[in-house]
């Protein structure tokens, strides 16, 4: 399930329109999408040689928890003001 994960967010950021799999994600969802994903086997393929080591992309910690607080406050802030 995870080589399907990655393969179809590889897709996802290389930018290939419309990537096979991503309507079963959307219509079912994450966590009903990618088993109809897995048992498809010519929906992804999950053999391309693509592999890019990633680099962590959330910050760690306290400092994400920090910025999800300061996005939810500028939010909540913008939208008091609105009126």
């Amino acid at each position: 399930m995870t080589a399907a994960y990655e393969a179809l967010r590889d897709a996802v950021i290389d930018g290939t329109p419309r990537a096979e799999g991503a309507a079963a994600l959307r219509y079912h969802g994450m966590l009903h999408g990618l088993p109809v994903l897995v048992k498809s086997p010519a929906a992804i393929d999950t053999t391309s040689g693509h592999r890019v080591q990633r680099m962590d992309a959330l910050p760690a910690g306290d400092e994400f928890v920090r910025l999800l607080a300061n996005l939810v406050l500028r939010t909540h802030s913008e939208l008091a003001h609105v009126y």
